[in-house]
């Protein structure tokens, strides 16, 4: 078994982490979050700035990781977004949404002081305050606007249950071809996954209903509030099953109390 493992996180645990080229081809480090609110919580339409921890997340620790582990090709990815009901996707307007976006996004990634060397970005927003088209159309010209300027070369889309058919299907089913990965969160399930087999049937629901097999990770939350709906060893068993019998790309998981740290500011 050779596959991806994301993990999400805010600082530089992904250091402490065992990585083994028998069992892994490529280790994404998902960073969360570039939000588009300032320190105040007011919107800011599209000018994002990140709130993870930047004296631990360094151009120096991703360098080191990469140099401890060449046998897997490790990658990082930006998560813009949020968890929960706070920082809803919520755009002014369209067009300046993704004008600024693109600008403030590319200006993170690109800077000379802090080059992170990252590879793509991961969409996962819990809570949007827009239509399904105005999601779509801002969203996938985002990343159509990154990809096409080689600022990344990967984008990711991370959905659950409550917004899935209806936000993250209609944005998938517009641009597939700039969506390279589908990290679908189990963990947002609205009836508990209580069994191994659970969580492989629904999994084989959204490969009939919705996303391509070779594109679409298993994605789980480690945080203790998520347990109820998805527990760490009904993870494991079923996300085994997902990689070795059904041929999964990959998994994720979202490691514990990296969303209550106070964000860091980014000053361009």
């Amino acid at each position: 078994m050779s596959s991806i493992f994301r993990q999400y996180t805010f600082d530089d645990s992904f250091e402490q982490v065992f990585v083994s080229s028998k069992f892994l081809k490529e280790y994404q480090i998902s960073l969360t979050f570039a939000r588009d609110y300032d320190e105040n919580g007011v919107t800011t339409n599209g000018v994002f700035r990140p709130t993870w921890d930047m004296t631990k997340v360094t151009p120096s620790a991703i360098t080191q990781f990469k140099k401890e582990n060449p046998d897997v090709n490790v990658k990082v990815y930006i998560s813009i977004g949020n968890r929960g009901t706070q920082f809803p996707f919520s755009p002014k307007a369209n067009e300046s949404w993704i004008s600024n976006a693109t600008h403030s996004l590319t200006t993170i990634i690109k800077n000379n002081d802090y080059d992170l060397q990252v590879d793509g970005i991961d969409i996962l927003y819990e809570s949007i305050e827009a239509s399904p088209n105005d999601f779509a159309e801002c969203v996938g010209k985002l990343i159509k606007n990154l990809k096409e300027a080689e600022v990344i070369r990967e984008a990711s889309i991370s959905p659950s249950f409550a917004l899935n058919k209806e936000y993250y299907f209609c944005l998938y089913s517009t641009y597939f071809i700039l969506i390279d990965w589908v990290d679908y969160q189990f963990q947002n399930e609205v009836t508990p996954v209580f069994a191994p087999n659970t969580l492989v049937e629904r999994y084989k629901e959204l490969v009939f209903e919705f996303y391509p097999r070779r594109k679409l990770f298993a994605g789980y939350s480690a945080e203790n509030e998520d347990w109820a709906t998805l527990s760490p060893i009904v993870f494991f068993l079923g996300g085994m099953d997902i990689l070795k019998k059904r041929r999964g790309p990959g998994i994720s998981i979202h490691y514990h109390n990296y969303y209550t740290e106070t964000p860091h500011i980014y000053n361009e």
